[in-house]
């Protein structure tokens, strides 16, 4: 299993461009190298840029996994992080060549712990394409080129994570629709005035705020107060010290969905509102905890409720400017700390 593991995680070409035979390599492991590039080869302890394609060689090839899509990855170049197997191979490459790395399925699920995926087959091959676009030699400049292409990714990967969730939400329409007459009815009930959006959340606004919307570039600082729709059961605030974090909380628009985001739901909603805006938003389940619910207050299914005012917007620049900031005044504050205690013991 973990020859798999590093296939699906050590994250390029077409294969039928690749006509020169497979050398044997470790590990059951084949490779090829179709020299294009220049300069030296890699060196243990360089910084290596990379895309990697990940397919699966069947009746009919499957792509896997192929980082063209979202961004090139940055990888020290060493046998502790990189397995050896795999290390040994492209050490024989260079700045600008492509490497194509294969591997019979019968080999990775061997003496795996789980069994083979049901669309896999035994003697069918798994590829692995490198296209090794740039070499580093200090952490400083592997850093540097990290930063900007992350910068320049930013706006594929946003698309292509948009398409992603929007076919999920098509997906769970019977739900969303069901959640929605819910929320609907309650809103009818309590004569309440709310604005739908696209994707099915409900939004009354209070406090206008002003200038523009909302973007996905934004991170936004809020206020909130949480409450299910059904028992008004308050589960969470960041304006109620028995919270314990009275805070203001930063949410990165940039981020969709996953651990580092918010639920679709506060997305969805964030995206209508301004600096400044008030409003309380009334979210389905499937654009909030769906069929999981979050601990023992929300329960699977629960349409949510929060108060949110908008308190601030800043931008990525923005927050690592402040970061940065933040890191100069604490290491200047440890080098007089530092100065101090050398002054008194020469006293």
């Amino acid at each position: 299993m973990k020859q798999f593991f590093y296939l699906s995680v050590f994250c390029v070409l077409a294969l039928s461009a690749c006509t020169e035979s497979f050398k044997k390599g470790e590990k059951g492991l084949e490779y090829k190298i179709i020299s294009k590039g220049s300069g030296n080869t890699l060196k243990y302890g360089e910084y290596m840029q990379f895309y990697i394609k990940q397919v699966y060689g069947g009746t009919k090839d499957t792509v896997l996994q192929d980082t063209r899509e979202y961004m090139a990855k940055t990888q020290l170049f060493d046998s502790a992080s990189i397995p050896v197997e795999y290390f040994k191979i492209l050490s024989k490459a260079k700045k600008g060549d492509s490497v194509v790395v294969r591997v019979l399925t019968d080999s990775i699920f061997k003496d795996a712990s789980q069994p083979m995926p049901p669309f896999m087959k035994k003697g069918k091959y798994l590829y692995l394409s490198f296209k090794i676009i740039n070499v580093f030699q200090t952490p400083q400049q592997a850093d540097s080129a990290n930063k900007a292409e992350m910068a320049a990714a930013r706006p594929r990967i946003y698309k292509k994570q948009l398409e992603m969730i929007e076919k999920d939400i098509e997906t769970n329409r019977q739900q969303l629709e069901a959640d929605g007459k819910i929320i609907n009815d309650y809103l009818t009930k309590n004569n309440i005035k709310a604005t739908k959006t696209k994707w099915g959340t409900y939004i009354v606004i209070q406090t206008e705020g002003t200038g523009e919307k909302i973007t996905s570039n934004n991170i936004a600082t809020v206020n909130y107060t949480g409450r299910t729709l059904d028992s008004a059961v308050v589960f969470d605030s960041n304006v109620d010290p028995k919270f314990g974090h009275t805070q203001p909380y930063d949410v990165n628009m940039t981020e969709l969905g996953g651990p580092q985001g918010v639920i679709l739901g506060w997305t969805d909603a964030l995206l209508q509102l301004k600096k400044g805006s008030k409003a309380t938003v009334y979210i389905p389940s499937s654009l909030g905890y769906g069929t999981s619910g979050n601990g023992p207050l929300i329960k699977p299914g629960a349409n949510l409720v929060f108060d949110i005012e908008v308190l601030d917007l800043s931008t990525m620049a923005d927050m690592q400017a402040k970061q940065e900031e933040m890191q100069k005044k604490m290491i200047e504050a440890e080098r007089l700390r530092t100065d101090s205690i050398e002054k008194a013991s020469k006293k």
